[in-house]
């Protein structure tokens, strides 16, 4: 009696294994270059947060943050084209290169507690890249700081 035992895999099974692999691969390649396409939007998009809100406590530590400053190249200072509003844009001479809008509410929008209590001002910082907003933020500054 010849019996032959036929041990492994075919090349049938071989190839439809690595073909199933193949298409596995691709699709976890993909979604990992997903992954780092949306962690890059992030990180920049914290970067600008985070400068927004290092710009918004410039403004609240200075008195009148823009005056005699070497560090700000391009000052325009807009108190006409909107009633009650001071509208400031400038340009910082570091890196990196954005344009920053302060809107400066004139009026308080807050109610004192009492006539002693301070008086509060609105101010929204936006900042801009290539014409397009990429941050926001606001915060309150003390009467007379601007």
């Amino acid at each position: 009696m010849n019996t032959t035992k036929e041990k492994g895999f075919t090349l049938v099974e071989i190839l439809a294994a690595l073909t199933i692999l193949g298409i596995v691969f691709v699709s976890f390649m993909t979604i990992f270059s997903q992954m780092n396409l949306f962690n890059t939007r992030t990180e920049s998009k914290l970067e600008t947060i985070h400068l927004a809100k290092k710009e918004l406590n410039f403004w609240k530590e200075n008195p009148m943050p823009l005056e005699n400053n070497e560090k700000i190249s391009v000052l325009k200072k807009d108190g006409v084209s909107s009633p009650g509003f001071i509208f400031y844009t400038y340009t910082r001479r570091d890196e990196p290169k954005y344009e920053y809008r302060v809107k400066y509410r004139v009026q308080s929008d807050l109610k004192p507690f009492t006539e002693t209590s301070i008086i509060l001002h609105r101010v929204q910082i936006s900042i801009y890249q290539n014409g397009k907003e990429i941050s926001e933020t606001f915060g309150y500054v003390e009467d007379g700081a601007l």
